[in-house]
């Protein structure tokens, strides 16, 4: 029987699910998603394997939950540290180049969101999209305050947003690519945000 860890154990349950997705987290930046195994998140925990299938089904199971629970509260923060006072266009800039950060240095939500997204199930992808709304929730207002401002030409909005998402992924990658991400930084977002504007500004 395994020790209970909590009060409770309910408590004992909610702990170690806590436990599980923190180095669930910790190991997918460490060492990369795909080179980590279960086995790996319930050694590091001290449960055993079979122990974390009452937790989780499988690995997707583990990553898009890990995203579900810890990605709005950070888009929430990249929103809410955007100066005050620009401009629609400079905050469509401004927020693009957030994302453009966060998914070069992030070290899971970010890089592995980038680099593995494409390689899970159709309903691990629906789960990381949903988790997604927020942001794309920000965006869509940016774009219609400056359509309705006269700063952002009105264009048809599932273009704009596949735009979006390809233009910050490029340079997303081009960054993640780069022998030496910080010396690059400023020029691909100086350059995004070129493109993004001169194609979406009046």
């Amino acid at each position: 029987m395994p020790r209970i860890r909590a009060a409770s154990i309910g408590e004992h349950k909610e702990l170690t699910r806590a436990q599980v997705l923190e180095e669930a987290e910790r190991l997918f930046g460490e060492y990369g998603y795909e080179q980590v195994s279960l086995g790996d998140v319930a050694g590091a925990v001290g449960i055993g394997r079979t122990t974390l299938y009452d937790y989780f089904r499988d690995k997707e199971d583990l990553l898009a939950t890990l995203v579900e629970e810890t990605l709005p509260a950070t888009i929430e923060r990249m929103v809410r540290e955007l100066p005050e006072g620009l401009s629609w266009r400079d905050r469509l800039a401004a927020l693009s180049v957030a994302m453009v950060n966060f998914v070069a240095t992030d070290p899971t939500l970010g890089l592995i969101l980038h680099r593995e997204v494409a390689k899970l199930s159709i309903e691990a992808q629906d789960r990381v999209g949903r988790a997604h709304r927020g942001l794309s929730t920000e965006f869509v207002t940016i774009y219609q305050g400056g359509v309705d401002a006269g700063e952002l030409k009105a264009l048809p909005y599932d273009l704009v947003g596949r735009f979006l998402q390809d233009l910050i992924m490029s340079a997303a990658k081009a960054l993640i690519d780069s022998p030496d991400p910080q010396v690059r930084r400023q020029e691909v977002t100086d350059a995004m945000v070129s493109v993004l504007l001169s194609g979406m500004g009046t």
